[in-house]
Formats: structure tokens, C-alpha cells, sequence
């Protein structure tokens, strides 16, 4: 079976809400594959793997990488929600969702309001699949409401600079 992420999530903890990657971190999702050449113009580490020579049209992943470096606040979760939805739980998830979101962001005033709902939408899902195929497993109902909280609030988001942006990292 493929590795689906590149192992744990390496950081060093810099104070509240900051962390940054010490090692590189990978994860292959089948969900980027219709905006590979986007997300790429938009400069996200994003390469295709073929998974089966024999069907490699269905069995095409892109493999997202952060690099070594990167700053975080790991997943962006109001301090009240932490008693149930700890940001560790889904953080390698969220780092992946976030480098395509500031991607997004980068590139706001030549991209048309479609473009930026699908790759918004592509990005989610990108998450999503993160979750699903998080290890140790992530339960279900907090998948759900993680999911459910980024599309409902994302598209507000889009248009605000992140966390990390917003501290200068």
C-alpha cells in the first residue's frame, strides 16, 4: 500500500498559536487532480503520482508538499472549541488546507469569483480527505464538524489574511 502522508508532523513550538516545520510534510490526495495545473501556477508544491500503471487515469494522486520552514498555528480552532476539536487532532490536515488557501490568497485579484469557489471547494476537500485519512484516526463527528465550520465560514476567510499572515511569520 502507498504512504498516503509522510509521517508525523515534525515542528518546534515558537509561543502561542506558532509553530514551524522542521522536516518536510507530504500528503497524496486524489481530490487536486482537476486543478493540478492551478495549483501549481499558483505555487503550491504539487506533483502527480500514478498509483497503478495498469488504470493510471483513476489512480492519479497529487502529492502536496510544505516544506521544511514553514510557520503555523497548525489548525486555526477558536481556544473555546479545543475541549473537543483539539487543533493536533487534525494539524496535518489543517497545514496542508492552509498552503492551498494562501495560494488562493495570493492571487485574489486574477482569479474570477469561480475560480476561487472551485478551488476553494477543491481545497476543502483536500482537507477532508486529510481527516479521513488521518493517523490515528480522527472520529467521524469531529471530521463532520470541521468539514462543515470551513465550508460555512471559508469563503469569508478567503478574503482575510490568515493567522500566520496576519503575525508577519
Amino acid at each position: 500500500m502507498d504512504k498516503i502522508w509522510s509521517g508525523k508532523l515534525h515542528v518546534l513550538f515558537h509561543g502561542p498559536r506558532h509553530w514551524e516545520l522542521i522536516k518536510d510534510l507530504w500528503f497524496s490526495s486524489s481530490c487536486p487532480i482537476p486543478y493540478l495545473d492551478e495549483w501549481k501556477r499558483l505555487g503550491v508544491n504539487i506533483v502527480p503520482i500514478v498509483t497503478n500503471y495498469q488504470d493510471p487515469v483513476r489512480s492519479t494522486k497529487c502529492r502536496i508538499t510544505v516544506s521544511k520552514g514553514y510557520d503555523t498555528d497548525l489548525a486555526s480552532i477558536h481556544r473555546v472549541a479545543w475541549s473537543f476539536i483539539a487543533p493536533w487532532d487534525i494539524a496535518r490536515a489543517s497545514v496542508i488546507h492552509d498552503v492551498l488557501m494562501e495560494a488562493i490568497r495570493s492571487d485574489l485579484d486574477n482569479l474570477s469569483k469561480k475560480q476561487i469557489r472551485e478551488l476553494r471547494k477543491n481545497a476543502d476537500n483536500v482537507l477532508l480527505d486529510g481527516m479521513n485519512n488521518a493517523e490515528p484516526d480522527v472520529p467521524a463527528w469531529k471530521i463532520k464538524a470541521c468539514y462543515s465550520i470551513v465550508r460555512l465560514l471559508g469563503g469569508v476567510c478567503i478574503r482575510n489574511k490568515s493567522y500566520r499572515e496576519r503575525h508577519g511569520w
